[in-house]
């Protein structure tokens, strides 16, 4: 079903973004067991995509070749498929003096369904020429499975269970207890000193630096279910996240939470730390350049060491700690705080949650930074 709401976009803060359709994510788990490849996938997105109230699209072949860089040769195909699966069936008839042919879909919806943007099909400014489906039909990499049928099935569904976890008002991006996000731990800052107190505060300043990324065998097992190999299904895993990041399909943002989530189930992000986009950046919020100011000021951290390369190259107000992959947060000095790396996906449905995200966003950071100011 299609919605709209106006919102700020992910995608280029300078855009508005348009509305939403919802999709069975049990539905294409079910195509993909009965062989569907990427090409079906992305035909049956597409559909999905123009549907109204009543499940039915007036897109087709022609749709699905513009979005998603099939052939129309081969968006037939798709649509062939889908409909000898019975997973669409066509509808005549007559608006005006013209015969239209339309589509229904046969879902139903249940509880695995997905809000996915229009922006995801049709793209977005300058993205309306190579739309994301597009790219990944045409950009991703083989990967270590050597496969490219393989690749963009992979891909697509990823993205499409990476979606079903990705919850902004509650984690940020994609809840690291669903299995994936990144590690970050402690290092030494100039001074070879991990942890230093901000004097006359019961705060501290706490150094780290990012590891390795984690993923939870189960997200693998859900995501590419099909795969029955698991040492294989770990490889292609791998190669469809590689695939998605280097495509801009998602990007991190690294947080500090409460404690650690895979062993506290109480444990919730307490501030974004750093945005790891360009883009993302300019208009969402994150507290390393509050943090920087709030020690410098406290004397935690030195003026001139951190920041003589403003100038050369870094954004002004970060410290040199960026280039290097290091970061400072401040917790409280006996509680501590447990730095996490999380998944946040571009292209977001412009939903009522999604709104909640942002705002959860903006209050967690103020709050911060309200904090900090009165260190």
């Amino acid at each position: 079903m299609n919605e709209q709401i106006d919102q700020a976009t992910d995608e280029d803060p300078k855009m508005k973004t348009g509305g939403f359709f919802t999709v069975n994510l049990s539905q294409i788990d079910s195509m993909v067991m009965q062989e569907a490849g990427a090409e079906e996938v992305m035909a049956y997105l597409v559909l999905a995509r123009g549907c109204g109230k009543n499940s039915t699209t007036a897109h087709g072949a022609n749709s699905i070749a513009n979005r998603t860089g099939l052939t129309h040769y081969k968006a037939e195909q798709s649509m062939e498929w889908l409909i000898d699966g019975g997973y669409i069936l066509k509808h005549e008839g007559v608006e005006g003096k013209k015969r239209l042919s339309r589509w229904q879909l046969t879902e139903q919806m249940d509880e695995h369904e997905l809000a996915l943007a229009n922006a995801l099909m049709d793209g977005i400014g300058r993205g309306k020429d190579n739309p994301p489906l597009t790219r990944i039909y045409n950009e991703v990499g083989m990967g270590n499975h050597m496969m490219l049928k393989d690749a963009r099935l992979d891909a697509l569904m990823v993205l499409l269970h990476l979606y079903r976890h990705h919850l902004m008002a509650d984690y940020g991006g994609v809840n690291p207890r669903a299995g994936i996000f990144r590690n970050w731990q402690a290092a030494d800052n100039f001074n070879g000193e991990q942890v230093v107190d901000v004097e006359g505060t019961n705060a501290a300043l706490y150094e780290i630096e990012g590891g390795s990324n984690t993923m939870y065998l189960k997200f693998a097992e859900e995501a590419l279910f099909y795969v029955a190999d698991t040492e294989e299904r770990n490889v292609r895993f791998w190669d469809a996240f590689h695939n998605l990041h280097k495509l801009g399909f998602m990007y991190e943002v690294t947080q500090v939470w409460s404690g650690n989530p895979e062993k506290d189930n109480k444990a919730e992000p307490l501030y974004t730390l750093y945005i790891h986009d360009r883009h993302a950046r300019e208009s969402e919020p994150y507290l390393s350049k509050a943090i920087h100011s709030a020690a410098i000021r406290r004397g935690a951290m030195d003026a001139y060491v951190e920041f003589s390369h403003i100038g050369l190259g870094t954004d002004r107000g970060e410290s040199a700690n960026i280039g290097s992959g290091k970061f400072r947060f401040i917790a409280h000095k006996k509680v501590g705080g447990f730095p996490l790396g999380i998944y946040r996906l571009r292209f977001r449905a412009g939903t009522k949650d999604t709104g909640k995200g942002i705002l959860a966003e903006n209050i967690r950071v103020k709050h911060w930074e309200s904090i900090l100011a009165k260190l």
